[in-house]
């Protein structure tokens, strides 16, 4: 991975941008991140990823490797202020968090590494930062130094719409139950969800006010969004997204397509874990004995938390299914509690207790669909592999990247979820989809040659975004020249500042 000559082609012979990229530490945010610093090192940037130190631990060796390559490209790590916070346990990232009541003083402890972040940029000069969404101190971090601030949204444009709307016009406090469907206004499509559906901070009655003053805070002090899409997904969104808060939008992704076929496929996320590295040689290697398209890929990322029956059900639905699957439980979701799904699958299923390397599982072969509670890093995923979506969303933005799947894209359908969660409170929702919805929606989505179709054309335009003159690459060299004009801009200030001076003296 050398370095191309976007630097240089922008006319500007100084010294390479600076960049600095910091992710909210949770997997789900920090690995699109690390993507993202490697794909703009990749385009003669000076990258820095700043993460905690058990996310650097976990995402050092595609970094390590990128630099090994000549890449400029390295981690800093910060210790979380968990103490300070009132947090024990040495968490340091949101998935380690054994319930959801530490998510508060979580969140505090977070909020505490702005000082931090603040002195490391004074210390580390910078051309730009690239900022999580979700971390509304770093966009203001440092501002006295006149350094760029772009926000990288976590998510796509088309839900970043939807949540702003019902942020302005709250459209969902005039229905009269939680199952009555609204419209969204103002959006390039007649959108239509109910508050069932919705993220927490637009409930009626949560803090949205709140949530506004900081979503505005953060769009004037935004030197413009970084968004993990491209244009042929959601190019009528990006444009409305510009036009509505006034500032640029980059769309650079699929971020995920900056790993090859290699290591960095197979260790992202993971960390120099043996025991993963065997894990993923084990699913990898059970792939290859099935036959193409043959096997569905159930993941419902990091945070999600399902109870017992819930699991229980989703396993017993998937052996009824009769298609081959593998099924990633997680560390942290009733694993201990599953039936004995080998034996009722009859072979035909692999149960993954712990990490999978899903950007390599779903660009094999043998994949034909993909579970998945559609986080917005599995969409993007999803797309680049060309795999449809069935679509079973949990809480947060899940269910607008829903509507954008099913709904616009046509990639993928529903398995039937109709009621989101705030996080952690799906661990004691019961059974939300039993095993005969389970198995019937897998088996029809199986069978769907047009999904199949519709979602393999989806993959190639991600990959011709990309490419050398495509839509995402353009948009990665209009980033880095925005950023070297706001230096020339500040090299220029400088300089009148010092003549000035001169004068004086």
């Amino acid at each position: 991975m050398r370095p191309s000559s976007s630097v240089a082609s922008s006319g500007d012979t100084g010294a390479p941008p600076r960049m600095f990229f910091i992710p909210f530490p949770t997997p789900g945010h920090a690995l699109p991140m690390s993507d993202l610093a490697r794909l703009f090192a990749s385009r003669g940037a000076d990258a820095t990823l700043v993460l905690t130190r058990a996310n650097a631990a976990r995402l050092g060796g595609p970094i390590a490797r990128a630099a090994a390559a000549g890449l400029r490209i390295r981690i800093l790590a910060l210790t979380l202020p968990a103490e300070a916070a009132g947090l024990t346990g040495g968490h340091e990232s949101a998935d380690d968090l054994p319930n959801r009541e530490l998510a508060g003083p979580f969140a505090i402890a977070v909020d505490l590494l702005a000082p931090l972040f603040a002195d490391l940029l004074r210390s580390h000069p910078a051309d730009g930062v690239v900022f999580d969404g979700v971390l509304p101190w770093a966009a203001t971090a440092a501002s006295e130094l006149g350094i760029p601030r772009y926000g990288f949204t976590g998510t796509g444009c088309f839900a970043l719409s939807v949540q702003r709307s019902l942020l302005l016009h709250s459209p969902q406090n005039g229905v009269a139950s939680d199952t009555e469907p609204f419209l969204v206004p103002g959006l390039p499509d007649a959108v239509r969800l109910t508050r069932s559906r919705l993220a927490e901070a637009t409930l009626p009655g949560a803090h949205s006010r709140e949530f506004l003053n900081r979503m505005f805070d953060v769009e004037r002090a935004t030197a413009g969004w970084v968004v993990n899409s491209f244009a042929d997904l959601e190019q009528r969104y990006i444009e409305h997204y510009e036009k509505d808060t006034g500032k640029p939008v980059f769309a650079v992704g699929p971020v995920c397509l900056v790993n090859g076929d290699g290591d960095d496929t197979l260790e992202r996320g993971r960390g120099g874990d043996a025991d993963a590295a065997a894990e993923a040689a084990r699913v990898l290697n059970w792939l290859d004995t099935k036959p193409a398209r043959s096997v569905v890929y159930v993941c419902f990322g990091s945070l999600t938390r399902f109870p017992p029956e819930q699991v229980a059900e989703l396993g017993m639905g998937l052996a009824d299914s009769g298609a081959n699957f593998v099924w990633v439980v997680g560390d942290n979701n009733n694993a201990q509690s599953l039936p004995d799904i080998d034996a009722a699958a009859r072979g035909r299923g692999l149960v993954v207790r712990g990490w999978a390397p899903q950007v390599a599982v779903l660009r094999h072969a043998a994949v034909g669909a993909f579970v998945t509670h559609c986080g917005w890093g599995a969409v993007t995923e999803a797309a680049a592999a060309g795999v449809p979506v069935l679509a079973w969303p949990v809480f947060a933005e899940q269910f607008y990247n829903e509507a954008l799947v099913v709904g616009l894209a046509g990639t993928g359908v529903a398995m039937g979820a109709e009621s989101g969660y705030v996080w952690g409170g799906e661990a004691l929702g019961g059974v939300v989809i039993g095993r005969e919805t389970v198995a019937e929606r897998v088996r029809v989505a199986m069978a769907d040659e047009a999904l199949r179709q519709r979602a393999a054309e989806a993959g190639e335009r991600a990959r011709r975004a990309v490419e050398a003159g495509g839509s995402s690459y353009v948009a990665v060299g209009a980033l880095l020249e925005d950023v070297l004009q706001h230096r020339r801009r500040n090299q220029d200030g400088k300089s009148i500042g010092e003549t000035r001076r001169d004068a004086a003296i």
